[in-house]
């Protein structure tokens, strides 16, 4: 078997990488237990559907106001609190979701997972 023989067989299957179909955006400062809650419950949906993407962005506590603001700023809203959940997989196209709260209620209605509530 010659050294490339495994890169160009054809009848080796390659693992199919899922489109990623429904991003989350997970903004916040390290040491909030929402934040926390926040990632965890989006490593779970990301284990359980691969087709979703989930982006962390972790702050500390002395960086979040001035992100917080910027956030307010670009989406034109008054959530500030960490975390700053927003949606979309387009740039272009994002929404604000909210806190921990709104997150965790999005999910346990859109992907039917059990999650604490707060």
């Amino acid at each position: 078997m010659g050294l490339f023989t495994w890169w160009t067989s054809p009848t080796q299957e390659l693992d199919d990488i899922p489109t990623k179909t429904q991003c989350y955006h997970i903004e916040g400062f390290l040491n909030c237990s929402y934040f926390s809650n926040a990632v965890e419950v989006g490593d779970r949906l990301t284990a359980k559907y691969p087709n979703i993407k989930v982006d962390v962005n972790a702050y500390i506590k002395q960086q979040w106001g001035q992100r917080s603001q910027e956030l307010q700023k670009e989406f034109n809203t008054t959530h500030r609190t960490s975390p700053f959940i927003y949606e979309g997989c387009d740039i272009s196209n994002q929404t604000v979701i909210g806190g921990y709260t709104d997150f965790a209620k999005r999910v346990k209605s859109t992907h039917k997972m059990n999650v604490p509530l707060d």
